[in-house]
């Protein structure tokens, strides 16, 4: 029974009988992975790696740098594909380039050392740097990663499953995240060491993590890669996805997306840390609350994925997501309630982080879906890469700015966080032309959402999005799906 609640097991064994049992035992594994992956993310990331550069003396431009060159690395995706495609060996491939990638923050734990010039004065040149290094080999990982996972997992259940692997990967880091931010506020407290060295303990114990994580991929089952059987050279790899008129509408939306979020979502932290003058502690708890409530919502959405489709559930969670940017202007020093309400909409987080992927996979022909993951992320990576340095040059541009009226005041980050909102209404406009094989629309999903009289977690959820989403009907019925007039038959997708 406890196993049924538990983040960290998954078997639908029941439910879909016809996997055969190994199948069920790597997915199994990946699960356990991916909870090691993710307390490494959260020991060398967000918060902890944004306190780190801050006490490297970074900026916010730095700040944006470090997010632009971390999400800036899926533009190596296609050449990792034509690595992919050469070697073949999807397996050694991802497990060698992990590895590599992990032991390269040994050498950014060693930058806290560099207290003597004129090496000191390097310090934050290095560790971008050395970050870039990082994250390149880990794309070289990711690429034959996803390819063998998702020929790995059935597609009738890749929505239960990838919930169910965020949920696993989130679950430690809700408690890790807090137990951090107190750890970093207690070494400073009582003055143990230099600020640094106490970032230093944290990405140590990430690195051991996500080692472990290393050798639990190894253990699970590879399906036999199929090598296309013409290898085709950079530039064709690149064009065969925008040739698919279907994938380029994605392409918009995720370019979109993705500029939407990235612009401000590296800021979110700095803002509360530097403008609000809060404590690592608070910020800290602010992020495990965002996350407890992303993990709360993982596998309600992965049943919604799998029944309705997932182009329905990111117009709901855009919705959210627009809304969450919008509240960040109104938040002050003292609005704690404000960022707590801000941090529960984690909610939709979750929706699009199961979904946006899970449609690439989906409309992807089987016999080249590496190839049009690899190519997604490299171009979408572009987005990725610009939106922070984007948001990095507005905070600059931004600090200067007030603007008062009554007892309503903005400031500098709040005006980076409006933009923002603004950007996010773009992706209604994009998604709207995507088309999705056996998806529902959104005014049906409203339409068997029901309040109901029960106490479990996924009709509550239902009710929850109930309460949120019916008042708003009539709006997502006229701006999100309402018929265009003499739209023409969309042309049946051309693959060349």
């Amino acid at each position: 029974m406890l196993k049924k609640f538990s983040p960290f097991h998954f078997d639908v064994s029941a439910s879909e009988p016809n996997i055969p049992p190994h199948i069920h035992r790597s997915m199994q594994y990946s699960i356990w992975e991916g909870a090691l992956t993710g307390t490494m993310g959260v020991l060398t990331g967000g918060v902890v790696l944004t306190g780190f550069a801050l006490a490297l003396g970074a900026n916010a431009f730095v700040i944006g740098l470090i997010a632009a060159i971390q999400v800036g690395a899926n533009l190596l995706q296609v050449r990792a594909f034509r690595s992919l495609e050469r070697k073949g060996n999807r397996k050694a491939m991802a497990i060698k380039f992990a590895a590599a990638s992990r032991l390269v923050w040994l050498l950014i734990c060693g930058l806290a050392l560099f207290s003597f010039e004129p090496l000191a004065s390097y310090r934050i040149w290095l560790l971008l740097i050395l970050i870039a290094v990082a994250s390149g080999l880990g794309i070289f990982s990711l690429v034959p990663w996803i390819s063998w996972l998702v020929d790995m997992v059935p597609q009738k259940v890749r929505g239960r499953f990838f919930a169910q692997r965020n949920l696993a990967a989130g679950a430690v880091g809700v408690v890790l995240g807090v137990a951090a931010g107190k750890f970093i506020d207690w070494w400073n407290a009582h003055g143990i060491g230099p600020a640094t060295h106490g970032f230093v303990v944290l990405i140590a114990g990430g690195i051991v993590f996500g080692l472990w994580a290393v050798a639990t991929i190894n253990k699970m089952h590879d399906p036999p890669f199929a090598k296309p059987a013409a290898q085709l050279t950079f530039w064709q790899s690149l064009k065969i996805p925008f040739r698919d008129s279907n994938f380029r509408r994605v392409f918009y939306f995720r370019i979109i997306y993705d500029l939407s979020m990235g612009i401000a979502g590296t800021f979110y932290g700095v803002y509360m840390l530097k403008q609000a003058g809060l404590s690592f502690t608070f910020v800290s708890a602010m992020a495990m609350l965002a996350t407890l409530t992303n993990l709360l919502a993982l596998k309600p959405w992965g049943k919604f994925l799998d029944k309705f489709g997932n182009k329905p559930i990111l117009h709901i969670c855009m919705v959210g997501k627009t809304v969450f940017a919008l509240l960040w202007i109104f938040t002050t020093p003292n609005t704690f309630w404000l960022y707590i309400v801000i941090h529960l909409f984690g909610i939709f987080d979750a929706g699009n982080a199961i979904a946006i992927p899970n449609l690439v996979y989906k409309i992807s022909p089987a016999d080249r879906r590496a190839n049009y993951i690899a190519v997604d992320g490299t171009v979408v990576g572009i987005a990725a890469t610009i939106a922070p340095l984007i948001g990095g040059g507005l905070a600059l541009v931004f600090a200067e700015w007030n603007l008062t009226l009554g007892d309503f005041h903005w400031a500098h980050f709040h005006f980076l966080f409006f933009l923002a909102a603004l950007l996010r209404l773009g992706t209604f406009w994009a998604l709207r032309y995507v088309r999705e094989p056996e998806a529902k629309s959104v005014t049906h999903i409203i339409s068997v959402i029901r309040p109901v009289r029960s106490i479990d977690i996924f009709e509550g959820f239902q009710q929850a999005l109930h309460s949120l989403f019916a008042p708003a009907k009539y709006v997502i019925e006229k701006l999100v799906e309402r018929p265009r007039k003499n739209a023409k038959t969309p042309k049946p997708r051309r693959i060349d």
